[in-house]
């Protein structure tokens, strides 16, 4: 399941299996019919959105779901489509952002892939030139060097402890990972692939394309 944010930029950054189901977020229904996709579903308030674009999905995939929200709301538009998605009890969700626009936004956004709930579903962020994964306790996860060689590992809603394995720091259970704190950042992967396994606690891995740090 594909979810196209509303972010500014059209994202970069595609996932290479093709999606299932793909729901659009207010103006990510405009990134969503330039990349050539054909939305099953649009949420939010589309404030960023004409209604002749809406009309055009309409008449064109009549079976395309329509869920507007007021401007005034508690939940941002990516949440209401993340809540969206949970309730079609997916396998994997995959969101597509091309970054930019406002700072709080973006952090809001990728702060709440760290809810308990999503953290423990395979879910894939595609920011701008990043690509960004949650876990916690218990799950193991694979990185690629294609998804980028630098790797910053972020613990969220507290501390956490993570056995590293292909980096070029490597990190055992006796460490603890404190949220907010530096010791995750700018990592490297050392081959083509690396790998971590939590042992408490919830992360966001971060990856990028950089120089290398050696």
């Amino acid at each position: 399941m594909w979810i196209v944010d509303g972010a500014p930029h059209a994202p970069r950054r595609i996932p290479p299996d093709e999606p299932t189901c793909v729901i659009a977020v207010d103006r990510g229904l405009v990134h969503a019919l330039r990349l050539g996709l054909r939305p099953h579903a649009a949420v939010g308030d589309f404030d960023s959105v004409s209604s002749a674009v809406l009309a055009r999905c309409r008449r064109q995939w009549p079976d395309v779901i329509i869920r507007r929200h007021p401007a005034d709301k508690a939940q941002s538009d990516l949440d209401l489509a993340l809540s969206f998605a949970w309730g079609l009890d997916p396998t994997s969700i995959a969101i597509l952002s091309g970054g930019g626009g406002r700072l709080d936004h973006l952090l809001s956004g990728i702060s709440m892939l760290g809810r308990p709930r999503y953290a423990a579903l395979p879910i894939t962020a595609y920011v701008g030139d990043s690509v960004v994964r949650t876990a916690t306790v218990g799950m193991g996860l694979p990185l690629n060097v294609t998804d980028g060689n630098l790797l910053t590992l972020l613990a969220i809603g507290g501390s956490a402890r993570l056995l590293t394995t292909g980096l070029r720091w490597n990190l055992t259970p006796t460490v603890s990972l404190r949220s907010a704190a530096t010791l995750g950042l700018s990592n490297e992967l050392t081959g083509p692939t690396a790998g971590l396994v939590i042992c408490a606690g919830s992360i966001l891995a971060i990856q990028t394309h950089g120089d290398s740090l050696g």
